[in-house]
């Protein structure tokens, strides 16, 4: 995806200078990942989500905006687990990072698929599925399921979608795909915010 390779040419360029937080504004899309991010967090305080203890994100890239956004400006005492499948956008996520003691301690960076994670799944509070975990409906569709059987009960999962033209950049999630799920919000913006954000939780039984 061409969103990839210039997430991972710029924060490879922000590794080769000073104090590369100071510099995430240079991202063409910085104000963006703002606006998503301030949108998600009202989405999450509103049902109850404030202060989660541990947050997973999955499918978060070389330049974990969301994350590194949530964690400086909004969950200022959480941890967050970052999963991506690709070790040379967490190498490069990591030595981003690191420019920074205290949220180097609470945002850990891990190298597997998600499929592949199955207890560990149960210790986050909240988890966030980037819009491009899961390319296609049916590869979706089983990364949902998975991660409903192994989150906690009462946990909440915030699914980035898309609508209309929005559509042909990132797979579209409907209400009907989260049938397992109990719906909290869905929320589909129409200013130049491009995802969608569908917040569900698993019932507790």
């Amino acid at each position: 995806m061409v969103d990839g390779l210039l997430e991972l040419e710029f924060a490879t360029f922000l590794t080769k200078i000073p104090q590369p937080l100071n510099n995430l504004n240079l991202f063409p899309y910085y104000g963006n990942y703002i606006k998503l991010a301030n949108l998600e967090y009202g989405i999450l305080s509103e049902n109850g989500v404030v202060q989660p203890k541990k947050v997973a994100f999955v499918g978060s890239g070389p330049m974990p905006l969301t994350s590194i956004i949530m964690a400086s400006q909004h969950m200022k005492s959480t941890h967050f687990d970052n999963f991506d499948i690709d070790e040379v956008a967490n190498d490069v996520a990591r030595r981003i990072v690191a420019s920074d003691a205290e949220l180097e301690k609470r945002m850990k960076f891990v190298s597997r698929d998600i499929m592949d994670v199955k207890n560990k799944l149960g210790e986050y509070d909240s988890i966030f599925l980037a819009a491009l975990v899961g390319m296609s409906k049916e590869e979706k569709m089983k990364i949902l399921g998975h991660v409903r059987k192994y989150m906690k009960e009462g946990g909440a999962l915030l699914v980035r979608s898309a609508k209309g033209a929005r559509a042909f950049l990132y797979p579209v999630v409907e209400e009907n795909d989260l049938l397992d799920f109990e719906l909290l919000s869905i929320f589909h913006p129409t200013n130049d915010v491009i995802n969608s954000v569908v917040l569900v939780h698993k019932p507790v039984i």
